[in-house]
């Protein structure tokens, strides 16, 4: 997927997402670098919103929702849960969606 097909396809899911108690998404990894081959998986980070009562079941859920909504697999993972021996490389290709 290149990076301007996934942001437009995040971009568009904003309000959607934003009733279901997220604040923030990012794009990161080979798609946001727009290096991506086929098949590769699409990175998307996310913030919680403050007072949120999101859970593992909104997290699942969700995945499912963007796997459907993008046509392709998807690693979606909290932001603040990212590895910190991966969040380094990973910062650096974050790309701020909404």
């Amino acid at each position: 997927m290149r990076r301007d097909d996934a942001l437009a396809g995040l971009r568009s899911l904003e309000t959607f997402l934003r009733g279901r108690g997220v604040s923030q998404i990012y794009l990161f990894g080979s798609v946001a670098r727009d290096e991506a081959a086929p098949g590769s998986t699409v990175g998307v980070a996310f913030d919680i919103a403050p007072g949120s009562d999101f859970d593992a079941f909104d997290h699942c859920g969700l995945y499912l929702d963007l796997i459907d909504a993008l046509g392709t697999q998807v690693n979606f993972i909290e932001r603040r849960n990212l590895r910190t021996t991966s969040k380094i490389g990973v910062e650096v290709d974050l790309i701020r969606v909404f």
